[in-house]
């Protein structure tokens, strides 16, 4: 028997702000986030959390943008960031974060687009991208980065969509792909292997968008996220590889577009800011907080 834990740690750090990108980089042992949009700006800022503040280490790298993704390679020991919207328009550009400063490695590769979702696959080596979109498409294309360049692996799996949610299982070694928009919300749950998706479920968590899903120790945890009705949520659920499971509801308020991180070396989940609004309001917020798990036994 497992007991969820949110804490709320503070509101001093990065300004308010949803679309964000965080992942956690292990050489550093910190938390990284960039970017992110407040309505009114939007920003190119990187800040990295240590457990008890945030820390501005670079303003200076990829441009300002939103809904954009990131993920750390363990293999090259570099946090890799593609795409995302900005004041220009959509970007597909790729960039890495060494610890100390970011490098534009491609240009080329998946087209502009923004609302996409990549995960690292640990056994293959290689960051797997998949979806998005633009204003006006959908996309379900899969793409693969080795360090040096993507490649298209797949078109087929799941259907067009954008704002859906990945994380790698590293105890089922699959990458895992829950809900987002087509243009309606979806409710299933894919797993990616040697190249394939396969759907193994859609029971679980109401039709979401913009949610947000990490991998930990304990499972993959997924919270938040807009539903079908327009309203935010703040549950929080755990995928076992076959059932969704419900944990419990305390904890950050109701949000969408927020971001998340596990921070292994203190075994935490880490989640900041988001939107959050009612009857279709979005405020963003610059709160910060942890999710502890116990493991009881029977």
């Amino acid at each position: 028997m497992e007991k969820y834990f949110w804490t709320q740690k503070q509101d001093i750090g990065p300004s308010p702000r949803a679309g964000h990108m965080m992942t956690y980089h292990f050489d550093q042992k910190k938390v990284l986030l960039f970017g992110g949009s407040s309505l009114a700006n939007i920003t190119n800022d990187t800040w990295e959390w240590d457990g008890s503040e945030w820390t501005q280490v670079a303003d200076t790298g990829p441009s300002a943008r939103y809904e954009s993704t990131m993920t750390y390679d363990s293999f090259l020991k570099r946090s890799i960031l593609f795409g995302g919207n900005g004041p220009t328009g959509y970007l597909n550009d790729t960039w890495e974060w060494d610890g100390s400063e970011w490098t534009q490695v491609a240009d080329t590769g998946p087209s502009v687009r923004s609302g996409h979702a990549m995960a690292y696959d640990s056994q293959e080596k290689k960051v797997v991208l998949f979806g998005g979109g633009t204003t006006t498409s959908y996309l379900n294309d899969t793409w693969e980065w080795d360090g040096r360049e993507w490649t298209q692996v797949a078109d087929t799996g799941p259907s067009p969509r954008k704002y859906h949610t990945m994380a790698y299982d590293e105890s089922a070694k699959k990458v895992i792909l829950f809900s987002g928009l087509n243009p309606q919300p979806e409710e299933d749950t894919w797993e990616w292997e040697d190249k394939n998706w396969k759907k193994v479920q859609d029971i679980g968590p109401a039709r979401l968008v913009s949610s947000s899903m990490v991998y930990t120790t304990h499972g993959v945890i997924l919270f938040g996220g807009r539903t079908i009705g327009g309203g935010d949520n703040d549950n929080t659920w755990k995928w076992d590889g076959k059932f969704w499971t419900q944990s419990q509801d305390i904890g950050p308020s109701p949000r969408n577009n927020h971001a998340m991180a596990f921070d292994i070396k203190r075994d935490r989940v880490v989640l900041f800011g988001g939107f959050t609004g009612v009857g279709g309001s979005s405020i963003p917020v610059g709160d910060t907080w942890e999710l502890r798990i116990e493991s009881k036994p029977q």
